[in-house]
């Protein structure tokens, strides 16, 4: 995620430049039809129509120089011209961002640790392998931003790395993610697009790859997938599937998910929240270089409704707070986004749907009874039992083929009594059910002899 300075103040014009000078300048570059000082602020109407993004690129570097910055914009069907003094800009404490690192390094290591206490893999193991991959994951998206902000000429910060509560403490994994300050304003809707999709594409990438180490990693079994049964996004489900292809993870088979899986399966999710088109998300800046401030409130609405729908209940509030902040935008706000970028919007739309898109495990209810209580049974799925149990009982179980076993004799204070059916009239002790709905059976038991 990478942020942007509020809309800045424009300030007078600054001694090292007169105004014949800066006009002199634009001149070289823009047609202009009225040129005036207004507020002490070199102010120019340009002729309409001309070309204004590479004129406005030329007059950006050539102010480079200088405490000037042009800010281009629409009032009143006029494009206005406007040449500011640069905001200061605070150094950054890179001290910050190392701190902030180790301690991302310590949370991580720690939730890889608990993931793996089941057996999948040695913690000790399980803690660096996740610490890595969260992180290779995260590293790369922020560096996709950095990188980019260098090369488009925009001030931004190193990435600051946040830790958070491993699982111990709820439905978190070790980081709230990371995000880059930018400190200086994109030149265009090209570079605003270019930021803002350069760190989830690269971070998609690396998701991908982690997902699929990460299950080439995971042992499977065939055995009954037990609660809770978490959504997991669409293109998480299609690398299992490919796999299983390559005789990795069958079909039908329990995926014991490495923590390098999971990881991923996390990097998933982050790029899906990222590419949101609202507020000072990634989302957010590629909507903001695409469409105004009325598209934008549709789609924050949009956003909103579907973090809600998908639970994601604190990050909807975290898109609300951000909502409340107006876009700076570019400084040139006036020349359109090129062809080749909105060719990459559909691209952002497939990610988006491949990380946002989610697979549920169908599960139903299955209730065992007996006309006598307390009676032992077993449940299996597969060639694995699940359940050793008496009746009543009752369990959400993941869709699929179950076998039922109830013993053909069963003695209950000093008396035997003989199972003589079911209540939908089979007459096998051992039965098997397709459970692809709620279901209820319930057997029972004679001492009469039959």
């Amino acid at each position: 995620m990478s942020g942007t300075p509020n809309d800045q103040p424009a300030e007078s014009l600054p001694q090292q430049l007169d105004f014949a000078g800066i006009s002199s300048l634009v001149s070289a570059e823009f047609q202009v039809e009225e040129a005036l000082l207004e507020n002490d602020i070199p102010t120019y109407y340009l002729k309409q129509p001309q070309e204004t993004k590479n004129a406005f690129l030329r007059l950006f570097k050539n102010l480079k120089s200088t405490n000037l910055m042009p800010v281009l914009r629409r009032a009143d069907r006029r494009i206005v011209l406007r040449i500011v003094s640069k905001p200061p800009v605070k150094p950054s404490n890179i001290l910050v961002n190392w701190i902030l690192f180790f301690a991302t390094l310590g949370t991580t290591f720690l939730t890889g640790y608990m993931l793996s206490i089941d057996g999948v893999v040695n913690p000790w193991i399980g803690g660096i392998t996740f610490m890595v991959a969260i992180m290779a994951v995260l590293g790369v998206h922020e560096m996709g931003h950095k990188l980019t902000a260098n090369k488009k000429q925009i001030e931004a910060t190193p990435p600051y790395f946040i830790p958070g509560p491993p699982p111990l403490f709820g439905g978190f994994f070790g980081t709230f993610g990371a995000v880059i300050m930018q400190k200086s304003l994109p030149p265009n809707r090209d570079s605003l697009f270019d930021v803002g999709s350069s760190g989830p594409l690269v971070g998609f990438i690396v998701s991908v790859v982690a997902v699929f180490f990460g299950l080439v990693l995971s042992p499977s079994t065939y055995a009954l997938p037990v609660g809770p049964f978490l959504p997991v996004p669409l293109f998480f489900q299609l690398a299992a599937i490919s796999l299983s292809y390559l005789g990795i993870a069958p079909v039908g088979n329990i995926i014991l998910l490495h923590p390098v899986a999971f990881a991923g399966m996390i990097g998933l999710i982050v790029t899906m929240l990222n590419l949101l088109p609202t507020g000072m998300l990634d989302g957010g800046h590629v909507a903001r270089s695409i469409s105004g401030d009325k598209v934008r409130g549709v789609l924050t609405i949009a956003s909103l409704f579907f973090l809600v729908w998908n639970g994601y209940y604190p990050m909807a509030i975290f898109v609300l707070f951000l909502s409340l902040s107006r876009h700076p935008g570019p400084l040139d706000d006036v020349s359109s986004l090129s062809k080749a970028r909105k060719a990459i919007i559909p691209i952002l739309l497939i990610v988006f749907i491949l990380c946002g898109m989610t697979i549920s495990v169908p599960v139903h209810q299955l209730k065992v009874d007996s006309s006598l209580s307390q009676v032992r049974f077993r449940v299996y799925y597969a060639d694995s039992m699940y359940a050793n149990a008496t009746t009543i009982w009752t369990d959400i179980l993941a869709e699929g083929t179950y076998v039922i076993s109830f013993d053909s004799s069963y003695m209950q204070n000093g008396i035997i009594y003989t199972f003589i059916g079911w209540e939908d009239g089979n007459t096998t002790a051992t039965r098997t059910i397709a459970l692809n709905e709620d279901i209820s059976i319930k057997a029972f038991y004679s001492n009469v002899v039959m």
